[in-house]
């Protein structure tokens, strides 16, 4: 009989290598804080005062 924390193909959970110890970098969660409250436009640069598709004034990029 099969134990329920190994995997056939891997061995133990817990020598996956995405386990809860490894920490995982990369997006964060969310990104509406970047996109222009007016027309919807995700605003890349990050010093923009004004939204560069409806010029709407921008806050907190």
């Amino acid at each position: 009989m099969r134990n329920e924390n190994e995997r056939p193909d891997h061995g133990p959970l817990a020598d996956d290598p995405l386990g809860d110890d490894e920490e995982l970098g990369g997006d964060p969660a969310c990104w509406l804080h970047r996109v222009c409250p007016e027309c919807g436009l995700f605003i890349e640069d990050r010093s923009a005062g004004t939204c560069p598709r409806c010029e709407s004034a921008l806050t907190d990029l």
